[in-house]
This record gives C-alpha cells, sequence and structure tokens, in this order.
C-alpha cells in the first residue's frame, strides 16, 4: 500500500469517526432536551397546553414524543434509551451539576390527563389544577383527579372526602356561601355519592367543576343577569354550576367516557327534580355557555335520552341539538 493511499485511508477513518460522533452528540443532545423538556411538561401547565408545538424543534431523529411522554408500548429502543442515555444523564449530571432538592410540584400527567378546558391564570395545587377568572373574582373551572383510595387520604378527625371536596369548592369560590347556594342542596350531595361510586367502581375519575352565568327572565321584564355585592364589589351570580365526569375505567375491556351535568344555583329548590338523572346533559351544552372546552377524544355520552331537558326550572328551557354520532359504552351507570 502506498503512502497515498495509507494516507487517504486515513482521512477516511478520521471522517468517519467525526461523523459518528457528531451523530452521537446530536441524538445525546436531542435526547437530554425531550428528557428537561418532559420534566417541564410534568410541572407546568403551559407547558403541558403547548407541548406538541414544542416537539418539531426537537426533532433532529424521528421519535414519538407523545407515546414516550405517557409511556405507552414500549420498544425494545424505548428500553435501552431508558437504560443508557437516562443513565448516563444521571451521572453527568451527579458530577458536573448541583444536585437539586426534589420538587414537590404535583405530576400533572395524573392530574389533568385529558387536557385543560382553558389556559387563563391558572394555579396548580397538591390535589387540583383551578383556572381563576379575575373579573369575577371566582374559578372558571376546577379539575381533581379522584382515585379508587381517595377517601384512605383522610381521618376520622379530618371529616370525610366528601366534607372536605366542599371545602374545597368554598375556598375557590372567596367562601361566599352565599353565592355557592347549589353546594347546600340534597341534589349536590347526589352527585357528589354518584362521584364517589364511579371512583370506587372505575378506579380513576376526572371532575371538573364551574359556575355558568346564564340569564334569566322574569314576567313582564327583560333578560338579566344576578350581581351581589361582595366587599363592596359588585360580582354576578353564577345561575348554575356544571359537573364534567371524565370517568378513565382501569380494566382494559373498558374505555374513558364523559357525563355532564348542570345543576341551578338555588338554596330552596322545591319543585325542582330530586333525580339525579334529570341533571344530565350533553357536554356540547356546557362547552358552549362557558366556552371551555373539554376532551374532544372521549365519547361525551348521555344515558336518558329526553325531548327537552331544564337548566332553570323557571326561567331557561333550550331543546337538546341532535347529538353527534357516538359509540354506546358497555359501562352501566350506577344510581345514586
Amino acid at each position: 500500500m502506498s503512502a497515498t493511499e495509507a494516507g487517504a485511508q486515513q482521512c477516511a477513518l478520521y471522517a468517519l469517526a467525526g461523523l459518528t460522533g457528531f451523530v452521537f452528540g446530536a441524538y445525546f443532545q436531542q435526547e437530554s432536551a425531550i428528557r428537561h423538556l418532559f420534566g417541564m411538561i410534568r410541572r407546568d401547565p403551559y407547558v403541558f397546553q403547548y407541548r406538541r408545538k414544542l416537539y418539531p424543534l426537537l426533532s433532529t431523529f424521528r421519535t414519538d414524543h407523545e407515546a414516550r411522554l405517557w409511556n405507552l408500548s414500549p420498544t425494545l429502543a424505548d428500553r435501552i434509551r431508558h437504560r443508557l442515555f437516562f443513565s448516563l444523564f444521571d451521572i453527568i449530571g451527579n458530577i458536573f451539576f448541583d444536585k437539586r432538592p426534589m420538587s414537590c410540584t404535583p405530576d400533572l400527567l395524573d392530574l389533568v390527563k385529558f387536557g385543560l378546558p382553558s389556559i387563563e391564570n391558572l394555579y396548580v395545587h397538591k390535589d387540583y389544577v383551578v383556572s381563576q377568572d379575575l373579573s369575577t373574582n371566582s374559578p372558571k373551572w376546577m379539575c381533581e383527579h379522584l382515585k379508587g383510595n381517595y377517601k384512605k387520604l383522610t381521618t376520622d378527625a379530618d371529616g370525610d372526602a366528601l366534607h372536605l371536596r366542599y371545602n374545597d369548592v368554598f375556598v375557590l369560590s372567596c367562601g361566599g356561601t352565599r353565592v355557592c347556594k347549589a353546594f347546600k342542596r340534597e341534589i349536590w350531595r347526589k352527585l357528589e355519592q354518584h362521584v364517589s361510586q364511579m371512583t370506587e367502581k372505575f378506579g380513576s375519575v376526572y371532575v371538573y367543576t364551574g359556575p355558568m352565568y346564564l340569564p334569566s327572565c322574569r314576567p313582564t321584564e327583560d333578560w338579566t343577569l344576578e350581581y351581589q355585592i361582595v366587599d363592596w364589589i359588585p360580582l354576578p351570580m353564577p345561575s348554575h354550576y356544571f359537573k364534567v365526569l371524565i370517568i378513565d375505567p382501569q380494566l382494559p375491556e373498558y374505555t374513558p367516557y364523559m357525563e355532564g351535568y348542570i345543576i341551578d344555583n338555588k338554596q330552596n329548590a322545591s319543585s325542582s327534580s330530586t333525580e339525579l338523572t334529570d341533571y344530565l346533559c350533553d357536554i356540547a351544552e356546557i362547552e358552549r355557555h362557558t366556552g371551555l372546552r373539554f376532551f374532544e377524544g372521549v365519547q361525551s355520552t348521555v344515558r336518558f335520552e329526553k325531548k327537552k331537558y331544564r337548566i332553570d326550572s323557571q326561567s331557561y328551557q333550550h331543546p337538546r341539538q341532535p347529538f353527534r354520532p357516538i359509540r354506546e359504552p358497555s359501562i352501566p351507570i350506577v344510581q345514586p
């Protein structure tokens, strides 16, 4: 072999080594960025909401970010990546960087698995996420993730779980007991019992609760919205409260589905029905009146069809809109 051929071969080896190092470094950098992004997604609700727009920025090499985020059907490559690269990240981080203290921030992948109805003024708490409406000084919605053993988190001295959840709603409503009249009604207690039954039976329920502001019309009067003075500030009174349930069965043969309820905000509603099924409504109705958008990938199912349903027994009645084609779930509703 001549000196020229040996030099050319040596240059080719150098080029191959350089290209291999470049590819390996680029892949290592991508995996490091993805790992940091996944950590931010679990902590920051805004990053969680817009995560799909960030994925293309970290796609030097093709990968399924969403499947990796939710750990869906991990392949052999995913297992190797997790064992090799993530362990390498931890070793390098411990050598060159100070070890960060463990964060107490809840995991948003568990808390808001099915997404956020809106993204204005979000506050993440240990057990729920709330979107605050600054114009009304009350929440637009609150999301809780209840699991099958959530009652075990309380003691006899603390009261039962339902009582603690009532307190959460009152706190989020600035303690306005005059405003939250619906929470004192028997039908609301039945609704909370239904939520408890769904949680115990299927193991996982995501609960969205919030106010609705619908005008009422009395005889010889125009449509009006009721206000009350709270701390010398006039604030609108919620006419109704909604509750959207996303039942996420922890069983392979079942798929998630939704239920929606609307209850009028009246403490003395003796003429109203006491049957919980009479308050079932289409999820689209709640979205139309609140401007929120709930998870579109879950079938919204109403089991009790009626020609008309009442949102307000005295002032408001709306004919049900035609349903979108839906698949009937195989899970029977549990009567409270």
